[in-house]
């Protein structure tokens, strides 16, 4: 977890950063992202139809893994506001 303006390699965030700089902001937005580069290589590639570009998904847990990440932030987040008032 990082600022959104400290991220690398993963093109969600890359993507997420270029929609937040049209609207002025360039940091200030906590995220969660990987740093593991893609391996091309290993991608099987489709035709294209139904917006997918590879037949591969994720590894089944890493998503979980993911939101697992965030929620914990939004919680630690949310009790340090509350520790503060």
């Amino acid at each position: 977890m990082d600022d959104i303006g400290n991220t690398r390699i993963c093109p969600f965030a890359q993507y997420v950063r270029k929609r937040l700089a049209q609207l002025g902001i360039r940091s200030g937005v906590k995220a969660v992202f990987s740093t593991e580069a893609v391996i091309k290589e290993s991608l099987m590639m489709t035709d294209g139809t139904r917006f997918k570009k590879s037949a591969y998904g994720t590894i089944s847990y890493l998503p979980a893994t993911f939101g697992a990440a965030c929620a914990s932030v939004a919680i630690r987040d949310l009790v340090d506001d509350v520790k503060q008032k």
